[in-house]
């Protein structure tokens, strides 16, 4: 395993940052990252993304004419507990109007009924449907939901790849329960039922219980809707078993983390993915440039959503003239405008983004398909 990922992994790589108040001469936001345990090295790509961001905001005059600085804080991804804890301490202690995150839709959904009076907005690329479901008027997502995913995936399945025998796999949390119940109403709109819909727990090891189903259920491709690391579990285990199925599902499956656990087993893998480094959009091709040669290595989705979440934030701030919460939501309600993961134009629940990507592992690297826009 490569050296980098396999720290991130084991320990996080992320000093979590002060969540002092800002001074008078700056305007400070927040982040909820997972900057430590199991998928630390997405809160390390986080950051990079933010850090990158706010760099070029302060070369070009700041927020307000004021300097901008992030208070981070550590969610620990998908534990709702430290979400809590971390959206806490950057509400009453630091006192930001915007919060960078939480990422996972468990983190989101067991945190945003302490800030949907209008305390402050939510930036997040949480992709769980019910995550901008809920009445709150103060999430602003600025990635494509798993319904807009979902419907990508299944088209592709079916019109490309031929086949009609679908299996699901989904982690047992928001993010997997809704992205199969989008699935399976994807298929519905086809005349399709799935095959076998089975499910896992997060950081489960073993899944031969689940593929010994899909397998006598006959499925020809498995869409899949876990995590990274899980992710790449399930395609080793059924490579290890000799079971002929295809894969496809969500943005997990063309992650750095699943192609370095997955290996060979990746090649042929389809996604639906928001970023896709080897994009030649002038707007992807820019960012990764950049990055590339801050950081000396190519850039992934966390990266480049919570680069855009900085940049977005920066210009609604100043769109409205304050930080005020309720008037920078107004702004983001007027926003039309490009970012790396394609053109926000919010609507009234806070869904910003209405394209993603189907890419295909090949060679070891996610290669493009097709993008498709909704």
């Amino acid at each position: 395993m490569n050296g980098k990922i396999k720290a991130a992994l084991l320990a996080g790589v992320l000093a979590v940052g002060s969540v002092a108040t800002a001074s008078a001469d700056e305007i400070k936001l927040g982040a909820s990252a997972p900057l430590t345990g199991p998928r630390a090295l997405l809160g390390k790509y986080f950051k990079e993304g933010v850090d990158m961001a706010v760099e070029e905001i302060n070369a070009n005059g700041g927020v307000l004419g004021k300097k901008l600085s992030i208070a981070y804080e550590d969610d620990q991804a998908d534990n709702p507990n430290a979400a809590i804890t971390s959206m806490s301490k950057l509400m009453e202690v630091a006192k930001v109007p915007i919060v960078l995150g939480p990422h996972f839709s468990v983190a989101q959904l067991a945190t945003m009924k302490n800030y949907c009076n209008g305390s402050l907005i939510s930036i997040t690329g949480a992709s769980g449907v019910p995550v901008t479901d809920q009445g709150c008027n103060y999430v602003i997502r600025i990635r494509g939901n798993d319904n807009l995913q979902a419907k990508a995936v299944v088209a592709y399945a079916l019109d490309h790849l031929k086949v009609s025998k679908i299996g699901i796999i989904s982690i047992n949390d928001d993010f997997g329960k809704g992205g199969a119940e989008r699935v399976v109403a994807a298929l519905k709109e086809k005349g399709l039922s799935p095959v076998a819909n089975e499910t896992h727990n997060a950081g489960d090891a073993d899944f031969s219980a689940q593929l010994s189903s899909l397998q006598k259920a006959g499925a020809e491709l498995v869409v899949m809707w876990t995590h990274d690391n899980e992710s790449a579990l399930i395609v080793r285990q059924t490579r290890q078993f000799g079971l002929p199925f295809k894969f496809a599902g969500s943005t997990s499956l063309s992650q750095p983390v699943f192609i370095e656990l997955a290996g060979p087993t990746a090649e042929g893998v389809v996604s639906a993915t928001d970023f896709l480094p080897a994009n030649p959009d002038p707007n992807v091709k820019a960012f990764v440039e950049k990055f590339h040669k801050k950081y000396g290595e190519m850039p992934e989705l966390y990266a480049a959503t919570y680069y855009d979440g900085a940049i977005l934030a920066a210009k609604a701030i100043n769109d409205a003239g304050t930080t005020d919460a309720v008037k920078v939501r107004e702004a983001f309600a007027k926003m039309d405008t490009q970012g790396v993961l394609g053109h926000y134009k919010c609507e009234a629940n806070g869904d910003c983004n209405h394209q993603t990507n189907i890419v295909e592992i090949k060679n070891g690297q996610p290669s493009l398909l097709t993008v498709v826009k909704f």
